[in-house]
């Protein structure tokens, strides 16, 4: 893949990565359980993983976080600093699940998905300073698996249709 090709790859990635952030942001889940998304934008970051390597899958996802709270006018605000820590935590456990273990894009993605909860339960309980913000967690990381087994279906889907062109 050539140098322009693959720079305007990972840029269309971030900027499908920002939509579906923003979009997903204003579909409404039906569950009482505060902060549950369903991780679409995370589809995208799982592309980049496995399309390219470690370091593009970072970026796209801290430059998703990044635009999106720009875009949206909470840069700095509690939203943006849960998102990054969720990215951050979610990132380093992606990584250490491909690098370090056999798991599938599957295992891969589910891991992710349960760190990017903790990263955010983390990051609640730090800012709010309520601890019993961490009786959630189990909760989140029950409803984490299942997203995760879905981002990372269609995120294969995405990959081996690439992958065949």
């Amino acid at each position: 893949m050539s140098k322009t090709k693959r720079m305007t790859t990972i840029t269309m990635l971030i900027a499908l990565s920002i939509i579906f952030h923003m979009v997903e942001s204003m579909i409404p889940v039906p569950l009482p359980v505060p902060g549950f998304r369903l991780g679409l934008a995370n589809i995208v970051g799982l592309v980049a993983f496995y399309l390219f390597n470690s370091r593009v899958f970072i970026g796209v996802n801290f430059m998703r976080v990044l635009l999106a709270s720009l875009l949206r006018g909470t840069l700095f605000g509690t939203g943006f600093w849960l998102s990054l820590c969720g990215v951050s935590f979610s990132c380093l456990a992606c990584i250490v699940a491909r690098k370090q273990t056999s798991m599938t894009i599957y295992g891969v993605s589910v891991i992710g998905s349960v760190f990017h909860c903790i990263g955010q339960v983390v990051a609640v309980t730090f800012i709010y300073e309520q601890f019993f913000m961490q009786a959630i967690l189990p909760l989140l990381t029950l409803l984490a698996i299942p997203t995760g087994l879905f981002v990372a279906l269609v995120a294969k889907q995405v990959i081996s249709r690439i992958k065949t062109r």
